[in-house]
């Protein structure tokens, strides 16, 4: 299902709600958003840490010190 026809089916799907059902889906949402959000950055920091990268944070770290 292509990504136009999944936008069409939420769109018609939505037509039937009341208001109160769709604050409940867009916080649903919302919280997925979070969640996945928050799963991607815990992969990231595990790949950083696995490959011995240095992350964004070190770098801001080192300059930082380097600059006092």
């Amino acid at each position: 299902m292509g990504i136009f026809d999944q936008m069409k089916m939420a769109g018609d799907m939505m037509k039937n709600m009341d208001p109160s059902q769709m604050k409940e889906l867009v916080a649903q949402a919302k919280e997925s958003q979070k969640m996945l959000e928050d799963q991607i950055k815990k992969i990231v920091n595990e790949e950083i840490k696995n490959r011995g990268l240095v992350s964004k944070e070190e770098v801001e770290k080192i300059i930082q010190e380097k600059s006092n």
